[in-house]
């Protein structure tokens, strides 16, 4: 009862966290030019984001079949491809439960332990993740002046004395909870949060494990970077939608791509206003107002929004019928869809 409790207040918090983030965002700017740039906006580039959004679930599901391959386990690419879908729209409602709703979805329909599919959600959690350092390190080689201008946007002025105050609040945080983090080890070996820690870096383990003994090494980096690349696609498209970013650059893609990711990172649900957020900075590093990137940011979290609830509703119905199937059909333990 108390977990349930802690985990409600959790979801409010966060969503009031949201809704205040977007609220500073939407403050002091003109709405009226925003909208009225919404309405002139050309749509068609936000039907060609949400295409690359959906090819990215789709090289996901292909990656993951690889990883399952390894352990000898097979089902089709279309279930792999739903259950992705499925975990995406999970985590518009209850953020980071998406990885869970996707192994129990796969499980329904195939049987595939549900612990032998979260580990390969962590290798591909950890590879990703490192995906993301690249694209960051990239782009703070090639945007190091736009990158310096939203980490200065980020972290307030500095005055006359040449202090940043809140990057010095920021330090302070972080060398407190280093050093509570080293006086109080001994507890927190016994904490459940530490055990979580250790269960994923184990499961991490065993994934690369799992990917050093893969047989289509090459396939699966090819698949990895097809999925960065559709992300990036599906931001840099958008840029056509309205005429103030049209003459951006693919670099510019990859640019806002991080700067968004970086957003998400926030816990809320759907992203909504820490996205919108990192975005507007974003756009303004590179020369623009901050309507124009409010409403850049409007229009590419829409597109990817609508595509997640379609294709997630989709796939919801989908697996609900191969679960019944899956139940009639027991002996056979492999339903087609």
């Amino acid at each position: 009862m108390k977990e349930r409790f802690l985990s409600a207040l959790k979801y409010i918090f966060f969503l009031i966290l949201g809704g205040g983030i977007l609220y500073l965002v939407l403050k002091g700017k003109d709405l009226n030019k925003m909208l009225e740039d919404l309405r002139s906006a050309e749509y068609k580039y936000l039907v060609g984001s949400m295409v690359f959004g959906y090819a990215a679930y789709l090289f996901r599901a292909l990656r993951w079949l690889l990883l399952l391959k390894t352990m000898n386990y097979k089902t089709s690419v279309s279930r792999a491809t739903h259950a992705v879908a499925a975990g995406y729209l999970a985590n518009v409602i209850f953020p980071r439960a998406g990885e869970i709703v996707r192994c129990t979805s796969l499980y329904k329909v195939t049987g595939i332990p549900v612990n032998k599919l979260f580990g390969t959600v962590l290798l591909e959690r950890a590879i990703d993740l490192m995906m993301l350092v690249a694209c960051i390190t990239i782009g703070f080689v090639l945007k190091y002046n736009e990158l310096s201008s939203f980490v200065d946007a980020v972290g307030g002025e500095t005055d006359s004395a040449g202090l940043n105050y809140t990057k010095l609040l920021l330090a302070l945080c972080f060398f407190i909870i280093l050093g509570g983090l080293y006086f109080f080890r001994g507890q927190l070996k016994q904490s459940k949060f530490y055990q979580k820690i250790v269960s994923l870096i184990v499961g991490v383990k065993e994934g690369f494990q799992t990917a050093f003994f893969m047989k289509q090494k090459e396939l699966f980096v090819l698949y990895t970077l097809l999925i960065w690349l559709m992300y990036l696609l599906m931001t840099y498209v958008c840029f056509f939608s309205i005429p103030e970013t049209s003459s951006l650059h693919f670099i510019d893609g990859l640019y806002i791509m991080v700067i968004g990711g970086l957003g998400m990172i926030v816990p809320v649900q759907g992203g909504l206003g820490p996205y919108h957020a990192a975005v507007t900075l974003g756009i303004v590093s590179l020369g623009f107002s901050e309507t124009t990137g409010l409403t850049l940011a409007v229009l590419i979290h829409t597109a990817q929004s609508i595509m997640i609830l379609i294709t997630g509703i989709i796939a919801a119905i989908v697996l609900s019928f191969a679960k019944r199937k899956a139940v009639l059909n027991e002996p056979n333990k492999s339903p087609s869809i």
